[in-house]
């Protein structure tokens, strides 16, 4: 049995947040993670941090919020951080009303813009739209979700707190009707820790209310899905975003090799078996190419989707709900934080160890905001160009990642997943999916003695069966012809039977 302070349920970046802040400040936690890190609505995200202009005309308490994160993860988190900086560009028929209502509430929340005639728009990003009437200049950025999860537990690692990743909790343990600890299964071996603490902090996302109902209470929320599309590569270096209020296909975000489309808001009951629709990347689609021309023309190499796990609130658009955040406690033992952004995720984890250390009677102020995240400086940063310094032998050659990264991740945590690699090296992110590098990193996990012969195609299968259906939307024209190669590769080449058997 393990006895710690607290148990925080749920390794996105408020979880991996609440552990790094509660390790500043120093007290004792454990966080259980049924997958990896940043496996919901995280990992699913659009990468972008938020200038909060956004929200501004709706939201303006969330674009605050918003604005200060961003000045603050800019310092603590550079290395997570491409400063892309972003427009809102107004195309013929936008409401120049909106646009005004936009630049005074931006001014109103301490967002800093500046306004481009189209000529000058253009000269910054030469694939949009020649028609366009202006554009306003913001900080937006781009953001990698899984580098921010990580490094935000590694700093609680370096300080004494557990990280358990992979081990599902399957029960609320209870005395007297107060929340005394979790029982946690390893997904891979099936043993079971149990896990004591003062309190439990449920910061699981969409599964809030299921986590909340196994300690008897509930959680009020929404459940949006969101859908985007990858492009095959950067049509811009700037976030793009549509200056009319929030729609489905108002933005793009340049992400290392490639670009982030989207996104839709469907209300769903279910944060499980999710899945784009393809009538989503049709409009998708149409919207961008609005903003970016050559969008329509550009090979779309994935699609994927997340949910947002809003407030509650009695409202038919999703849009519509503040992306602001709250605390809930249970009076039993658990505390829920649901609602916000990962661009305030920080803020968010700063509130709830807040009322911890009120709760303990422990005096510790929060530092988060001024010091920088452990790890940092094993990584090569922003742009991708960098890691041509440091290339040996290429394993993946869409994103660059070598032999060596691969090993480090594997002598590191000993992986069982290929998404455990993935999520910390970006193989098979780019282009080609992992269709050329996939098997290479088993190759390397299987010569290591990590994994044998029949584990490594059991794995192999279950990556191809997830990257299919992340592809599946967007098999038309070049995109459904690799499609076919990388299938006769698998098939013909690796002997793995039939590809459409086992895919489903």
């Amino acid at each position: 049995m393990i006895k710690t302070d607290v148990i925080i349920i749920g390794g996105g970046a408020t979880g991996c947040g609440i552990a790094r802040d509660l390790a500043l400040r120093g007290i004792p936690h454990y966080l259980v993670e049924k997958g990896d890190f940043a496996a919901g609505a995280t990992g699913a995200c659009h990468g972008l941090l938020h200038s909060g202009a956004r929200y501004a005309v709706t939201d303006p308490e969330a674009a605050e919020e918003c604005i200060t994160e961003n000045m603050i993860l800019r310092k603590i988190a550079s290395k997570c951080v491409e400063q892309t900086g972003g427009l809102f560009v107004r195309l013929p028929g936008d409401s120049k009303r909106y646009r005004d209502r936009f630049l005074k509430c931006c001014d109103d929340v301490g967002i800093p813009t500046e306004v481009l005639s189209p000529t000058r728009a253009l000269e910054l990003v030469e694939n949009l739209n020649p028609t366009i009437e202006e554009a306003i200049m913001v900080p937006d950025c781009s953001i990698d979700p899984f580098r921010l999860c990580m490094l935000n537990a590694l700093s609680s690692r370096h300080r004494g707190g557990g990280v358990l990743t992979h081990h599902r909790v399957t029960q609320i343990l209870k005395e007297k009707g107060t929340c005394v600890g979790v029982r946690a299964e390893d997904t891979f071996t099936g043993q079971k820790k149990e896990i004591r603490a003062r309190l439990i902090v449920n910061a699981t996302g969409a599964w809030a209310d299921r986590v909340a109902s196994m300690a008897g209470s509930s959680v009020p929320m929404t459940l949006a899905k969101g859908s985007l599309i990858v492009s095959n590569h950067r049509l811009t270096n700037m976030v793009i975003n549509r200056l009319r209020p929030p729609s489905d296909g108002d933005i793009i975000v340049p992400n290392e090799a490639v670009c982030l489309a989207g996104t839709t808001s469907i209300n769903v009951k279910d944060p499980e078996n999710i899945s784009v629709e393809h009538h989503e990347v049709d409009l998708i689609t149409t919207e961008i190419e609005h903003m970016v021309p050559k969008f329509g023309s550009t090979r779309m190499i994935r699609a994927y989707c997340g949910v947002r796990p809003l407030l509650k609130a009695d409202i038919g658009d999703s849009r519509a709900i503040s992306r602001g955040f709250r605390i809930i406690d249970h009076e039993n033992g658990m505390l829920s934080i649901v609602g916000g952004k990962l661009s305030t995720y920080r803020l968010m984890a700063e509130k709830m160890c807040d009322l911890i250390c009120d709760r303990f009677g422990k005096k510790a102020t929060c530092t988060t905001a001024e010091v920088p995240l452990d790890g940092q400086d094993e990584l090569t940063g922003y742009p991708l160009s960098k890691r041509l310094k440091k290339m040996d032998e290429i394993v993946c050659e869409c994103e660059l990642v070598t032999r060596q990264n691969i090993e480090n991740v594997i002598n590191r945590i000993g992986p069982r997943h290929l998404e455990d690699i993935q999520h910390r090296t970006r193989l098979g992110m780019g282009p080609c999916q992992g269709g050329y590098c996939t098997y290479r990193a088993l190759g390397i996990m299987q010569e290591g003695g990590r994994i044998s012969s029949e584990e490594s195609i059991d794995i192999l299968k279950s990556f191809l069966q997830r990257r299919f259906k992340g592809i599946k939307p967007t098999l038309w024209g070049d995109q459904l012809r690799e499609e076919q190669l990388i299938e006769s590769i698998y098939v013909g080449i690796l002997n793995l039977g039939s590809f459409r058997r086992w895919r489903r």
